[in-house]
């Protein structure tokens, strides 16, 4: 959680000899039960995506491409901000804890959100089976676990794989990456997909052909409607 019960001790002698950092800012000790110090929680660039899930950068970026519900970023990402430190250390640290932490938050916010917060199933995008293997787990599941935790809203990973190991979006034209990400995804368990409101969920949105090319394969397999979030997106999309 990111409020403990300041009834409890702060510290534990183990939090005493291996102090945990905050992952946003390295430097300041979270209060216990808490993943970030209050003062970068504070911080921290909140989109307000959750107002508008139909207006917002996220929402805009699939105008005209793919039929949305809704879609929602909690957070904007900076290369050089403290979010890209929490998903750095999710991504190359292993820190799953942090994740599910990060997806609880998103939880919060996301029940101000209508159009999505009474979605029947969370999808978190696939990894594929190498990059998984390599890296050891899926930061998206994770997110997708906290996300349910604190929605109620159930999640699964194994309804879609990923067929394919796609290189990055980002340095692509617009034409190159809707090639890149062409088959990218197999549905294997369309019976838990069809007739129900899908939230597909990532860390972060760049280019949204992944997300693109997500929705599509499972509005294929008759979801009734889909919807995207994301912990994360660019300030200008």
């Amino acid at each position: 959680m990111l409020l403990g019960n300041l009834s409890k001790p702060f510290y534990s002698i183990t939090d005493l000899i291996f102090p945990e950092l905050c992952p946003c800012c390295q430097h300041s000790r979270p209060m216990r039960n808490h993943i970030i110090c209050l003062s970068c929680l504070s911080d921290l660039p909140f989109t307000g995506h959750e107002k508008y899930p139909k207006e917002n950068e996220t929402a805009i970026t699939f105008w005209g491409r793919i039929p949305l519900k809704g879609a929602c970023s909690i957070f904007y990402f900076n290369p050089k901000g403290k979010i890209r430190n929490v998903l750095h250390r999710i991504k190359y640290e292993g820190r799953k804890d942090i994740a599910i932490e990060m997806g609880k938050l998103m939880g919060q916010y996301l029940k101000k959100a209508k159009e999505i917060r009474k979605a029947d199933l969370i999808l978190p995008v696939p990894l594929h089976p190498k990059r998984k293997a390599t890296r050891g787990f899926n930061q998206s599941d994770f997110l997708a676990k906290g996300l349910s935790l604190r929605t109620g809203i159930p999640w699964t990973a194994d309804a879609v794989i990923r067929t394919r190991d796609n290189p990055t979006q980002t340095k692509l034209s617009r034409e190159l990456r809707f090639e890149n990400t062409n088959q990218l995804f197999r549905v294997t368990k369309a019976s838990a997909i069809k007739n129900k409101h899908i939230i597909l969920l990532d860390d972060v949105i760049t280019t949204g052909a992944t997300l693109e090319s997500f929705a599509e394969i499972v509005l294929k397999a008759e979801a009734a409607s889909v919807s995207i979030v994301t912990l994360a997106c660019g300030e200008l999309m």
